[in-house]
Order: C-alpha cells, then structure tokens, then sequence
C-alpha cells in the first residue's frame, strides 16, 4: 500500500469515527452542553476537512512535478545526447583517466565534461526536490533506479575529484544514488556488488547535509 493509499484509509477512518464517538459523547452530556458540544465537534470535523485539503493539494502537487520532471527528461535532446556521450567514455579503455582528465578546471570546456555535468547537474536537482518532498521519491525510483545507480557508480572518479574543490557538490546526488542503492538490494553481477561497497566506502561520513570528501 502506498502512502497516498494509507493516508486515504486514515482519513475515511477517522471521519467515520469521529462524527459516531462525537454524537456518543454529547449524547451523554447535560443538556445545557449540546450547543458547545456540537460547536467542537462541527470544528473538529473541519479541522480534519481543512488538512485532508491541505494533503491532497500538496500531494496533487509533487505528483505534477513529479510528471512533469519525467516528461522532461523524455523530452529533452540535449539530456539525450548527452547520455549518450556519457556511455562513450564509459565504454572506453581509459575510463577512468578520461573522467579524472575531465574534471579538472583547465578542461572545463571539453564537451565531454559539459556532457557530464548537464546529467549530474538534472539528477542533482532532482535529488534536491525529493528531498524537499518536490518530487515522488517512490515513482522516480521505479522508473530510473537503475540509470541513476549506474550513474553514480561509473562516474565517481569526476565526482570525486570535483569534490576536492567543493566538498558539497553533488552531495545530493550521491546521497540519493547510496539510498536507492540499498533499497534495490541485488545487483547484476559480484562484481558490479564488489564495486559499488568499495565505491560508497569513500563516502566517508554524511554530515549537516554534505558528503566528507575521503583521499585515496
């Protein structure tokens, strides 16, 4: 049952219950107290209308966003082919030098780097929203668990070395691809399991909202 399902269950509960057990208690007050009795009860009632209102809007609201950050992503060439270029230097012989090469400010205007750090850059805002609850944790994790996971995986050596100069930077990301990665539980091979424990052992500390940058 998601959230929205158990929240609907609580409220339809509690305006059964409360509306029964009112009506039970002022029935056994003293006649002088019908009046106030129903005043509390009528402002109970609307209390409760007032923030299942609040909640709906709200959840009507991230699940917009949520939609609408999905169909960009769908509808958005430029996070296409950037993704693209992203799974060039993955597949590539020098991984590894390519992405710490890339980081470096002197290379900051390699297409390859600005290829990187566009889809870092979306999947950063992104984490942020949800963890703003902007966005549907649970449905983005449905969708791009594995992409973002994989991400993050591959792209650590750029990460990393960009967090020598700015410690917070892609803290979000990073802490969003470690949460869905325990989530997942199971991965493809040993050795992409292997990869990922020595991955997020560099991830020192998570502290105030920022990762501890750890040396190699």
């Amino acid at each position: 049952m998601n959230k929205r399902s158990l929240i609907k269950n609580i409220f339809i509960v509690w305006f059964i219950f409360i509306p029964i057990f009112g009506i039970y208690l002022i029935a056994k007050l003293d006649s002088l107290f019908f009046a106030s009795g129903a005043v509390l009860l009528s402002a109970t009632l609307g209390l409760s209308a007032a923030l299942a209102g609040m909640f709906y809007q709200r959840q009507t609201a991230k699940e917009k966003n949520t939609l609408d950050f999905q169909q960009k992503l769908k509808d958005d060439k430029d996070y296409l082919a950037h993704v693209v270029e992203i799974s060039k230097i993955i597949h590539s012989l020098e991984r590894k030098q390519t992405l710490l090469d890339l980081a470096k400010p002197q290379n900051s205007s390699d297409p390859r780097g600005s290829s990187i750090r566009y889809v870092l850059n979306t999947w950063e805002q992104a984490a942020n929203a949800i963890k703003h609850n902007l966005y549907d944790e649970a449905f983005l994790y449905s969708s791009h668990k594995s992409s973002v996971i994989d991400l993050s995986l591959h792209l650590r050596p750029f990460i990393r070395e960009r967090q020598m100069k700015n410690i917070s930077l892609y803290s979000d990301f990073s802490l969003l691809a470690l949460k869905w990665t325990i989530k997942r539980d199971s991965f493809e091979s040993q050795q992409t399991k292997k990869e990922l424990k020595r991955i997020f052992k560099q991830l020192d500390k998570v502290k105030s909202g920022k990762i501890s940058y750890l040396q190699k």
